[in-house]
């Protein structure tokens, strides 16, 4: 005589179906999620990044001295802004530096999308910040960059 090999029912196993439904469905949600949560972190940190550089290059650039030294000056605080910052900011610098004129510092970066580890970065989005801020109408600009 050969033992019986007890034969389980189907029917014990009936709702399996659709709770593996259910967390398949449920991670194909939670798992681009969790990739596009970092993504828009790093699109709001260096928005916040350049507008605050482009405060800043416009700051230091209208309480300079003369023009030269106000490109310089905005081009020294854009650098002090990307010490220990990843991605890199470009300033673009418009406007007359002459009393009572407006000065417009303009910031822009590029975020990337993602990083794969053959490919590299793949897809970037473009951020600018623009700040603009008055040239003091009462002040003496020097126009040989002496002292006053």
């Amino acid at each position: 005589m050969s033992p019986r090999i007890p034969i389980r029912r189907l029917d014990s196993e009936r709702g399996e179906a659709s709770i593996v439904s259910g967390l398949l469905l449920l991670a194909g949600v939670l798992i681009p999620l969790m990739f596009l949560i970092p993504l828009f972190a790093r699109i709001e940190l260096a928005q916040v990044d350049a507008q605050q550089a482009a405060r800043d290059a416009i700051r230091s650039a209208v309480q300079a001295p003369n023009p030269a030294a106000a490109h310089a000056a905005a081009a020294a605080a854009l650098a002090r802004e990307q010490v220990g910052d990843r991605t890199p900011l470009s300033l673009s610098l418009t406007g007359t530096f002459a009393r009572g004129q407006t000065m417009t510092a303009q910031v822009t970066t590029s975020v990337a999308f993602g990083t794969l580890p053959v490919l590299g970065d793949f897809g970037t989005i473009t951020i600018h910040a623009r700040a603009s801020a008055p040239v003091d109408r009462y002040r003496s600009i020097l126009e040989g960059g002496g002292a006053p």
